[in-house]
């Protein structure tokens, strides 16, 4: 059951009504990256690294940017907290698909705080400005949740 916003405004630190829609709630642009170098993974997590970020985009010093094709990593302005008892789904807002870019997320596991981080796929070029509304979180409730997420992503 998808969780309506009246019932979810509380997972966040910091929302404002204008971000409220029918099933979910928009995320705004903080800061984007650009990829640098590997990456590794594995079954364990022993031999997991991230390839560096490089920082190209601050919503607070920077008024837009303008991406050409590539892969970039999005961190949105907004802290949530996810219940024991609900997860999240994140998808692209329908403007961003029609200008040709698009946005990837993994499921946000019930226990999950954070200001999340997302993969942004520009197909086409892009100018984005500060605070854009980016992406669309839905939160949906769980039964029978046994662990909550204690990776190394909480709190970031």
């Amino acid at each position: 059951m998808i969780l309506a916003p009246k019932l979810s405004k509380g997972f966040f630190k910091n929302i404002k009504d204008e971000q409220i829609q029918q099933c979910g709630f928009d995320l705004t642009v903080k800061e984007i990256y650009k990829i640098d170098g590997e990456g590794q993974i594995d079954f364990t997590n022993e031999k997991r690294t991230l390839p560096r970020y490089e920082k190209i985009f601050d919503s607070e010093f920077d008024e837009k940017i303008k991406l050409n094709r590539g892969v970039y990593i999005i961190k949105v302005n907004e802290y949530i907290k996810i219940p024991k008892d609900v997860a999240a789904f994140v998808y692209p807002r329908s403007s961003l698909l029609r200008m040709g870019s698009t946005l990837y997320s993994a499921v946000h596991d019930p226990g999950y705080e954070g200001k999340p981080e997302y993969l942004l796929n520009v197909f086409n070029p892009i100018t984005i400005y500060r605070y854009a509304r980016i992406c669309q979180i839905v939160f949906v409730k769980c039964e029978g949740v046994e662990k909550l997420y204690n990776g190394i992503y909480k709190g970031r």
